[in-house]
């Protein structure tokens, strides 16, 4: 997992003592091996850990005046990032698809910290609703339409495949009127008299494009915050 700069701060001894001095309400936690610093609102709004311990319950309080929690930091930052700002967590790759172990790694972090909705989210899979798919199938002949321009959201598979066609021939041996019995006029149908219409097997090129579309509800995952 990436650690990201925008959910927790690393300090050495003099700035770790210099954010205690911010104020009664900033609060920093050593979370495993790693640190944050956040606030006391943050931590206590939806999680009945913080909410519990925080009033004066706090047994491990470290000697620079931070609060140990023995949890895994690397985890610890996804429910940090969701007790900000209340967002609920998506972890999904094109590529890959989403990613269950992760979901259900954070799920039980989410039932030790007492927060009920981020538990109700991973719990029932609600994530899955998140991220939904659209596909179409067209098929075409030849290749005049396989160069199109796409999107990032929108996957695209080709299968092509090969077919013999019946392709009128004009008994005139006029190109232009290859394949298409009303190109041919009265000259056509004098120079065939009585004879049926001459057809040859024609090798085709027939292509099914399958477009898939990913569409990201962003909505879901911010309701009833």
């Amino acid at each position: 997992m990436q650690n990201s700069s925008a959910d927790y701060m690393l300090f050495d001894t003099s700035s770790e003592r210099a954010s205690l001095a911010l104020g009664p309400d900033v609060i920093t936690l050593q979370v495993g091996d790693r640190r944050f610093i956040t606030t006391k609102d943050t931590l206590t709004d939806q999680c009945g850990f913080f909410s519990s311990m925080l009033p004066g319950r706090w047994n491990s309080v470290q000697p620079d005046g931070s609060y140990f929690v023995d949890a895994d930091g690397d985890l610890f930052q996804y429910i940090l990032r969701y007790l900000r700002r209340g967002v609920l967590p998506v972890f999904y790759d094109n590529a890959k698809g989403h990613d269950h172990a992760l979901y259900l790694a954070l799920l039980e972090e989410a039932k030790y910290f007492q927060i009920p909705r981020l538990e109700k989210w991973l719990g029932n899979k609600t994530y899955l609703k998140a991220v939904k798919f659209f596909h179409t199938a067209v098929e075409v002949d030849g290749a005049d339409e396989l160069g199109e321009v796409i999107t990032a959201d929108v996957e695209i598979e080709y299968h092509p495949a090969r077919a013999v066609e019946k392709v009128y021939v004009c008994p005139r041996g006029i190109p232009g009127h290859r394949g298409s019995p009303s190109s041919c006029g009265k000259a056509c149908r004098n120079t065939k008299g009585d004879a049926e219409d001459k057809y040859e097997d024609e090798d085709v090129l027939r292509v099914v494009i399958i477009r898939k579309r990913t569409v990201f509800d962003e909505q879901i995952c911010i309701e009833r915050r």
